[in-house]
């Protein structure tokens, strides 16, 4: 139960701000409470799911205060692999970042935003070879993340953007260049302000920002 509504939150299945009870999930999915009462206790560790005691529960806001953590978070691991990744890769997972993008770009024309999510993160991946347990860090705490990334590549200019990106930087690691593969990624992962400011625009009823709470 668990995987199916975390699955359902990331991929706005169950959008921000829903309201959600432990009845209604049940009855959806034909299952007992108790699986359901710790799917959410599970899920609002990872601040995914809101617990207000009293009032029930509902699906988090994403929160920018949290996303720019998860950012911190993946940009630092994925940094620490892509070098590790330039000296040790292997001619198949050049092959392998190849596929992805193109894969990408298929899904860029048909318009199917979760498949280029899918490859886009499946692209990333391929630099945490042999680092799985930094992957599985990124994939269980990075959730907020996520949702801001699947609502940025519903524009499809900005999936045009990344799929250059991914180009470039796919070129620079096969020249070898550390130095400019890791500043074109560190680029390439810190577009946030722009995106902040364009989704709260768009879609502002799925956003809080707990760092204005703590403005004086």
């Amino acid at each position: 139960m668990y995987k199916t509504l975390r699955s359902a939150i990331l991929h706005l299945n169950l959008l921000p701000g829903t309201a959600i009870s432990e009845n209604e999930i049940s009855h959806r999915f034909k299952v007992s409470r108790t699986p359901i009462r710790e799917a959410f206790i599970a899920l609002s560790k990872e601040a995914l799911v809101t617990v207000m005691p009293q009032k029930g529960s509902m699906v988090s806001r994403i929160d920018f205060a949290r996303v720019e953590q998860e950012v911190f978070l993946r940009r630092n691991l994925e940094l620490a692999a892509l070098k590790q990744f330039i000296e040790n890769h292997e001619p198949s997972h050049l092959q392998e970042l190849e596929n992805h993008i193109a894969l990408q770009e298929e899904a860029c024309n048909n318009r199917k935003v979760e498949q280029f999510l899918k490859h886009d993160n499946l692209f990333h991946r391929v630099f945490f070879k042999d680092q799985d347990v930094a992957w599985e860090a990124l994939e269980n705490m990075c959730g907020h993340y996520y949702r801001v990334r699947l609502l940025t590549i519903q524009l499809l200019e900005v999936v045009n953007n990344l799929v250059e990106d991914h180009k470039l930087l796919l070129r620079t690691v096969k020249k070898q260049d550390r130095q400019k593969a890791l500043a074109l990624l560190e680029s390439h992962l810190h577009k946030l302000n722009t995106e902040e400011a364009m989704l709260k625009r768009l879609f502002p009823d799925y956003f809080v920002d707990s760092r204005e709470e703590h403005v004086w």
